[in-house]
């Protein structure tokens, strides 16, 4: 009798009927597999299920790109065993920039050998899309400045997802639409003031990429356009956010002398819009003038607000060094009227005297000489001094440190905002804080890349190719800082939880078949500060949407990966 039900109600009703979280056999099971065999088992793995729940011994039973039973499960086509490994969620990155690099690296190299299954992107106010004619350039020189080499067309943002559905991709990735964007391709690209006309595209373009499916806004308050943004214009676009329940995300306007009034700014505009908010990398750089203990009061900010009903949280980063733009050194006044013409100014020897005295708002630390903290990430126009500090170029041409940066800046000219640095930002102890703080979800604020070609050339960087594997190997194992079952919880299920990513993020039955399984005795990175581009050890196993895409380490060439759309 039980033969001649559907699939389909089978399958209702085994996962109606085993929703108990002890794993068990049913005699479904085998009903099931007459049927249909299961495509995968992974046997005798401990489960870590992205809940923070205590780990369990079990095994996982895939049919299709569904996880379709948990405990002791039938033969399957394909069968791993998982013993002594740690069987888990693909890693949800919260905070990512891999689109920057998807269209020149679909299989997402250097991120899925990591077990990142999902990647937040369009984040800090920069996304691809949507652009008009007078911001097209913009996004070809970005795209340049990221080894791709081929031709593009994607105005708008619903374009923009299908391109990345059209060429396939291994990973799944979710958007956001960034405000210096949309900003630009109203043609607002500096100082000026912004019209009616130029707010009203703005919310237009908003409209469109959130009816494509986007996320929600991201805003970048220290790069330009967006620091020329003022409350008003802020508010009136969060407004038209809200009306589409999306989702403000914010690398807020400064986060050392002027933090308090940043995180009260974006506190603000999600009440004001009635949308959630995201911090994003929730940090405070060292030595930079940020007031005593401002870190701590800062978040009792954001839990307090949290307790007054706005829905806000945050996430951070594994390292001590982080990446910056370069650009973003310069005072207002400096690139007020654009980046080429801010190239010009610096042939001025009276610029570059005044800028010595008035670069003070990003990465302040320079101004106590520490230039060794800053290292040039790796650029196509710069390939001899990819991943040197300012002060090791310096010596090499023989300036001062100053003088080094700022040719190095008027070389790059109207590309400038292009060009990425690693900064020491970081202490070990606000790591520990952060990482350990129970509202913060754990991202990387990075990007997928390869380990050789012209992306690897101009990718000088540890956060693509072991952001993750830190917060495994060094964080959890090495200093304790967390439990495992804490930190899969942060880095699967809460931000998938945070940004809507339906039935990802957990292992359960109906849930996608995104996994990754590791050795968690083992799994540690390869890649350094001065040797970055090397892939990690220890990831066994990573599957998208129930296909195998990264086998003991070697990438299959699986492009299963999807846009998850909002409310898809």
């Amino acid at each position: 009798m039980m033969e001649r039900l559907s699939k389909k109600a089978i399958l209702q009703f085994y996962l109606i009927n085993q929703r108990n979280k002890e794993p068990r056999t049913s005699s479904l099971q085998s009903c099931l597999t007459r049927i249909d065999m299961l495509d995968l088992a992974i046997r005798n793995g401990w489960i870590i299920d992205g809940t923070s729940k205590a780990r369990y011994r079990a095994d996982i039973g895939i049919s299709g790109e569904t996880i379709v039973a948990i405990g002791r499960v039938p033969t399957a086509r394909v069968e791993i065993d998982a013993t002594d490994l740690i069987v888990a969620p693909g890693f949800v990155d919260p905070h990512s920039h891999s689109d920057f690099t998807l269209h020149s690296n679909r299989e997402s190299h250097s991120s899925i050998r990591q077990g990142v299954t999902t990647e937040i992107v369009g984040n800090c106010g920069m996304s691809n899309a949507p652009y008009s004619p007078e911001s097209e350039h913009l996004i070809a020189a970005r795209m340049r400045s990221y080894a791709f080499e081929g031709t593009f067309h994607w105005p708008t943002f619903g374009e923009y997802l299908r391109s990345f559905e059209d060429g396939g991709i291994s990973a799944n990735v979710a958007c956001f639409v960034g405000h210096n964007t949309i900003r630009s391709a109203a043609g607002v690209f500096a100082k000026e003031q912004v019209t009616d006309q130029q707010l009203k595209r703005m919310a237009g373009y908003i409209a469109e990429a959130m009816e494509a499916g986007a996320l929600g806004l991201s805003t970048g308050l220290e790069f330009t356009p967006g620091t020329f943004s003022k409350q008003g214009e802020l508010e009136y676009l969060v407004k038209e956010l809200g009306r589409h329940n999306g989702i403000y995300t914010s690398h807020v306007r400064n986060r050392d002398s002027r933090l308090f009034e940043s995180i009260q700014e974006l506190l603000d505009l999600a009440k004001i819009g009635n949308v959630a908010a995201q911090i994003s990398h929730f940090n405070v750089r060292h030595d930079t003038n940020a007031p005593e203990n401002g870190w701590a009061r800062a978040v009792d900010m954001m839990m307090k607000a949290k307790d007054q009903g706005i829905d806000v949280s945050a996430d951070t980063t594994p390292f001590k060094y982080g990446l910056g733009e370069l650009a973003a050194i310069f005072p207002e006044w400096l690139i007020e009227d654009g980046y080429a013409e801010a190239a010009r100014a610096l042939k001025d020897n009276l610029v570059r005297d005044r800028l010595r005295l008035d670069c003070d708002r990003y990465w302040r630390f320079i101004h106590k000489g520490q230039w060794d903290r800053v290292r040039l990430s790796g650029d196509a126009d710069f390939p001899e001094f990819s991943g040197l500090t300012i002060t090791a170029i310096a010596k090499i041409v023989k300036k001062d440190e100053w003088d080094t940066f700022f040719d190095i800046m008027m070389r790059a000219g109207s590309e400038m905002n292009d060009l990425i640095s690693i900064g020491e930002l970081f202490t070990d102890a606000h790591l520990a804080e952060m990482i350990s703080h129970p509202e913060f979800s754990l991202g990387v604020d990075g990007y997928t890349s390869i380990d050789h070609g012209p992306l690897s050339d101009v990718t000088m960087s540890q956060h693509p190719y072991s952001g993750h594997i830190e917060y495994l190997a060094h964080h959890v194992r090495e200093k304790k800082t967390i439990s495992l079952e804490t930190a899969i919880h942060k880095m699967t299920s809460k931000p998938a939880t945070r940004f809507g990513i339906a039935k990802r993020g957990i292992l359960e039955e109906g849930y996608f078949a995104d996994i990754v399984v590791f050795d968690a005795e083992r799994v540690r990175s390869n890649s350094t500060v001065e040797v970055p581009r090397v892939y990690p050890e220890g990831i066994r196993l990573v599957t998208v949407n129930g296909t195998i895409v990264v086998d003991n380490g070697s990438h299959t060439g699986a492009r299963t990966g999807r846009v998850l759309r909002k409310n898809s």
